[in-house]
C-alpha cells in the first residue's frame, strides 16, 4: 500500500483536485443557474417601516415603496472599501433592470446613508450622478444617525461607529417584495453575478 501511494501520490492528488474543481462548479451551477432551486426567495419578515428624507428633502414613507420590489442597501459616501464596488454593482444591477424594462415601476433600489452628517444631500448627489443613478428608479436616502442604526437592525444590518467617527458594517444588498415582505439577502463578494440578482427582481415582480 505504501508502495503504491508513493508510485501515484501525483496521480492521487490530482484526481483530488479534479474531484474539489467538479464540485465547487456543481455547486455555483446549482445556486446560480436556477434562482428558486434552494428556495432562497422564502418569505422572512415584514420590510421595517421607516420614514426618511430624499436628496430633495421630501419625506419618504417605507409605505409608498411598497407595490414594486426593492434592493435596500446601508452605505457610506466616504467608505474607504465595499460601498463603492457594491454601489457600482447596484449600477449593473440598475442598467440591467432598466433594459429588461423592469426599473422604475416594477423595481426600485433604496441606498441609505448610516453617515448623515458627512453625506449631505449635495454630497450624496453628486455620489449618486457618478454612478448614473437613475432618479426614478434609484433612491438615496438620509436621517438622523440613530435612526439610521436602529433601522439597519431592525434589517439585519450590522452597523458599528469608533470614537474616530469611522464605519464597520455588514456589506449586504437585501430585496424586498411588492407586499413589503424581506425575501433575501446577498452577501456582496467581488466575483457575485448582478444577474443573479436581476432574475430574483423580475422573479419577485410577477408575484401577485
Amino acid at each position: 500500500m505504501g508502495a503504491f501511494f508513493e508510485k501515484n501520490w501525483f496521480k492521487l492528488a490530482v484526481a483530488v483536485i479534479l474531484l474539489a474543481m467538479i464540485g465547487s462548479f456543481g455547486y455555483k451551477l446549482w445556486f446560480t443557474s436556477d434562482p428558486v432551486k434552494d428556495d432562497h426567495l422564502k418569505a422572512m419578515k415584514p420590510t421595517p417601516a421607516f420614514e426618511l428624507l430624499d436628496l430633495d428633502g421630501k419625506v419618504v414613507n417605507s409605505e409608498e415603496l411598497d407595490s414594486k420590489v426593492r434592493l435596500y442597501y446601508f452605505f457610506f459616501s466616504s467608505c474607504p472599501d465595499v460601498c463603492r464596488p457594491t454601489t457600482f454593482m447596484l449600477s449593473k444591477i440598475q442598467d440591467s433592470l432598466k433594459e429588461k424594462g423592469y426599473l422604475g415601476d416594477k423595481s426600485e433600489i433604496v441606498s441609505i446613508t448610516m453617515d448623515p452628517s458627512r453625506d449631505t444631500p449635495e454630497v450624496l448627489k453628486e455620489y449618486a450622478e457618478s454612478f448614473h443613478a437613475e432618479p426614478g428608479g434609484w433612491r438615496f436616502l438620509r436621517g438622523e444617525e440613530k435612526q439610521i442604526a436602529d433601522l439597519a437592525e431592525q434589517f439585519g444590518v450590522m452597523i458599528v461607529k469608533d470614537k474616530d467617527g469611522n464605519f464597520t458594517h455588514s456589506n449586504a444588498i437585501l430585496i424586498a417584495d411588492p407586499k413589503g415582505v424581506l425575501r433575501t439577502y446577498y452577501t456582496v463578494d467581488p466575483e457575485m453575478d448582478t444577474e443573479f440578482i436581476v432574475k430574483d427582481v423580475i422573479t419577485l415582480s410577477k408575484e401577485k
